[in-house]
């Protein structure tokens, strides 16, 4: 039996999900730990870093635009 290969994605110290190695052992696919990250479920990645680096741009637009409603 392989051992599955998993790790914690946090932004600003917050799980906002897993990203655990597939059977095929070349991608990773993502797993949300809350609602607010639940459309990304499944979306896979060549790595944790890029899984990562993807969540924290979808993060940061979010944050943008809502600023952006702000100001406006």
């Amino acid at each position: 039996m392989s051992q599955s290969e998993s790790y914690v994605i946090e932004i600003s110290g917050a799980t906002v999900g897993i990203v655990v190695r597939q059977a095929d052992a070349r991608r990773f696919a993502f797993h949300a730990a809350s609602r607010r990250f639940s459309r990304y479920n499944g979306m896979t990645f060549a790595g944790p870093r890029d899984a990562e680096r993807f969540i924290s741009g979808q993060v940061a637009r979010r944050l943008h635009s809502l600023l952006e409603e702000l100001v406006a």
